[in-house]
């Protein structure tokens, strides 16, 4: 569900029921970095006496974000056949339930028999399915982990890896003190610029994801190479500039680092798979390949004397691998005209 905010609305927290998610109750959470997150908001959710947040949602601060769609870069399309730049081939567990990911919305992933884009189409996943079941056989095919899922019909079929994340409820993801602390972790390791502990509170299947504007494409960082991120000389390709069409290029801590200092560094209002955002004349939202992917959002208003565009934001992915949270995508936030 979208829903459009006028653009005089500014530093609002857009938290907004979803219509994809089966837990549509939990409330909005919001921290800030430095105090303790741990609050007694269970209680008030299981009231009822919250509404939004908690719950996926993709929300547009202008009328006119529609119209600007079609200026956006593309992003990673899944289409029929996924071909991620970073695969996982580490195992699977097969005792979990999984959901699609890395799929747009209104796309669908296709099932083959046997495993490997030349197997025959036996079905196909929609974008925000969730309850998949592995038959527990996997195989690896170049560097792709395939792997036999139950359909939903009857019989079985392959999918890649890459598509699957685990599932976990918004509720039960807000309510996680896990993720919470693995929140403050990867915040910790950022201040610190320790490579090595943000490396292992990273995703070890996936990587680590950036999107430095939630539009621009995914640049994969693999998990062994996330330790030295912070002190490498590489030149990274991080997108465009949407106004100029100017590519985004160079080091992490030259490009992304600072971004991220800005935010985190500035007590930022902190909000459990919600959004929020200051005046822009573009679309925010949670990517719609990542619905069934849970999120910490960071918000630092506007900061800048008569600049209501000056504020930012960035949004940490988390996926659970084999039932533990893990960051998986780092996408920031800002303001567009």
């Amino acid at each position: 569900m979208r829903v459009s905010l006028p653009l005089r609305e500014t530093g609002a927290t857009l938290a907004v029921k979803g219509n994809r998610r089966s837990d549509m109750h939990p409330p909005l959470r919001r921290m800030r970095l430095g105090r303790q997150p741990r609050i007694a908001w269970v209680a008030i959710c299981a009231m009822g006496l919250v509404v939004g947040g908690c719950t996926r949602t993709t929300v547009s601060v202008t009328e006119i974000a529609r119209a600007t769609e079609s200026s956006v870069p593309p992003t990673a399309t899944a289409g029929i056949e996924p071909g991620p730049t970073l695969r996982p081939t580490e195992p699977i567990s097969s005792g979990l339930a999984y959901a699609i990911a890395w799929v747009p919305g209104g796309e669908a992933l296709v099932v083959r028999q046997p495993a490997g884009t030349s197997g025959s189409e036996v079905d196909e996943l929609s974008s925000d399915q969730q309850g998949i079941q592995l038959t527990g056989n996997s195989t690896l095919l170049g560097s792709s982990l395939w792997v036999e899922i139950f359909r939903a019909g009857g019989g079985t079929g392959w999918v890649n890896s890459w598509n699957l994340t685990e599932v976990m409820s918004s509720f039960d993801f807000c309510a996680d003190a896990r993720a919470e602390a693995l929140v403050a972790s990867v915040t910790s390791a950022l201040r610190e610029r320790d490579g090595q502990k943000l490396a292992d509170l990273v995703n070890p299947r996936r990587g680590l994801v950036f999107r430095l504007d939630w539009w621009n494409p995914d640049v994969p960082i693999a998990s062994s190479e996330v330790s030295s991120l912070l002190t490498s000389p590489r030149i990274i390709q991080w997108g465009i500039e949407r106004e100029n069409n100017q590519p985004i290029a160079g080091t992490f801590r030259q490009t992304v680092l600072p971004a991220l200092d800005d935010v985190l560094e500035s007590d930022p209002v902190v909000s459990c798979n919600s959004l929020n955002a200051g005046r822009t004349a573009q679309s925010v939202q949670w990517p719609d390949e990542f619905t069934n992917i849970n999120f910490y959002s960071f918000y630092r208003p506007a900061n800048q004397p008569g600049n209501e565009l000056s504020w930012r934001g960035w949004a940490m992915g988390i996926e659970y691998v084999g039932g533990r949270p893990f960051l998986s995508l780092l996408v920031q936030y800002r303001a567009e005209i």
